[in-house]
């Protein structure tokens, strides 16, 4: 746990990768901001992993209901546009 006045970790993760994508300025909200949406995600994800577990008849959540779940993210938000024609 951090201590007062100590960043969390996972806000210096944050500033790492946008650091490491080469940006330099962004005001302090925007941490905030990747952080909730980062936190929303896993508990979707999760939320979803337990579905397809209990689907199957599962007592808990494997790595596979997991991957499952992050599959159907990134084939339902990233879906290609139709074609023009």
């Amino acid at each position: 746990m951090a201590e007062e006045g100590e960043e969390p970790r996972d806000a210096k993760v944050v500033k790492s990768l946008l650091e490491s994508m080469g940006v330099q300025q962004y005001e302090p909200r925007v941490v905030h901001q990747f952080l909730e949406l980062w936190y929303r995600y896993v508990v979707d994800v999760l939320t979803d992993a337990q579905t397809y577990s209990e689907h199957a008849g599962k007592p808990s959540i494997d790595c596979d209901d997991v991957k499952l779940a992050i599959q159907s993210k990134v084939n339902f938000s990233f879906s290609q546009p139709p074609p023009r024609e």
